[in-house]
C-alpha cells in the first residue's frame, strides 16, 4: 500500500435552474440551467482554470453538463448517470406546500433511506449507485499517483451523502449548505485501505473556510 497518499476531491454543484429556483423538488428532470446570474460562476471558474485534474466527472444531465461547458475547463468529462440526483418519481415538480399533508411523504422526511419516493427511487438504490461510482473513481490501480485532483460536477444530494461517506459530517442533514455554482473541496487520505477526509473547505475559496 502507497504511503501518504491523498485525494483532493473538488464536489461542485451545478447552477441554479427554474425549479431549484422555485423550490421545487428536481431529481432526474432534464432542466437546463438559467442564464440569469450565470456570470457569478465567474469567481469560481478563475480559481479552477489554473487547475490541472487527473479525471473530471459529471451528472449526465444538461443542468450540469452546462455548468461545466460555462466554467470551460481544460479537460473534457466523463459522464455519469449514477452521479445523477436521487430520482423523485411523482414527486418531481412539487413543492413542500404540495405534499406536506401526505402520509408518504412524512415518512420519507423521516427516514429518506428507508422510504422510497413513489414511482422513483428508494435511499438504498440511491446510495448503491454513488456508492458504485465512488469505488470505481477511487480505485487504488487506477490511482497511479500518490496525489490526483479529481472534479465531480453533481447534485446538492449526491454532495450531502459523499460528505457523510468519507466522514466530513455526521449525517446526510448536517452538511454545510451546498449553494449553486460553489462547491466543496475535501482532502481524502487513504488511512488502512479506506478513505477519509482529513480537511473540508469551500470553493471558490474567495469565501471562509469551513473549518
Amino acid at each position: 500500500m502507497r504511503v501518504n497518499c491523498y485525494v483532493d476531491l473538488y464536489l461542485i454543484r451545478h447552477w441554479i435552474t427554474d425549479w431549484n429556483r422555485d423550490k421545487r423538488y428536481l431529481g432526474h428532470t432534464d432542466q437546463n440551467i438559467l442564464l440569469d446570474g450565470i456570470n457569478e460562476l465567474d469567481v469560481l471558474k478563475k480559481e479552477l482554470e489554473s487547475l490541472s485534474f487527473n479525471a473530471i466527472y459529471s451528472s449526465d444531465l444538461i443542468r450540469c453538463q452546462r455548468t461545466l461547458e460555462y466554467l470551460h475547463l481544460r479537460h473534457s468529462p466523463n459522464l455519469e448517470p449514477r452521479i445523477r440526483e436521487m430520482n423523485f418519481g411523482d414527486w418531481e415538480g412539487k413543492k413542500y406546500e404540495d405534499l406536506k399533508e401526505d402520509p408518504c411523504y412524512q415518512k420519507w422526511l423521516d427516514n429518506w433511506e428507508l422510504h422510497s419516493t413513489p414511482s422513483g427511487e428508494s435511499g438504498q438504490m440511491f446510495q448503491q449507485r454513488v456508492d458504485a461510482f465512488v469505488s470505481e473513481m477511487l480505485n487504488r490501480d487506477k490511482l497511479s499517483l500518490d496525489k490526483a485532483n479529481i472534479l465531480v460536477m453533481t447534485h446538492g444530494g449526491v454532495i450531502r451523502y459523499m460528505l457523510r461517506k468519507f466522514k466530513a459530517t455526521n449525517s446526510f442533514w448536517e452538511s454545510p449548505a451546498v449553494i449553486h455554482g460553489k462547491g466543496l473541496l475535501l482532502r481524502l487520505v487513504d488511512r488502512e485501505g479506506e478513505w477519509k477526509c482529513n480537511s473540508l473547505s469551500v470553493v471558490p475559496s474567495a469565501v471562509k473556510d469551513l473549518q
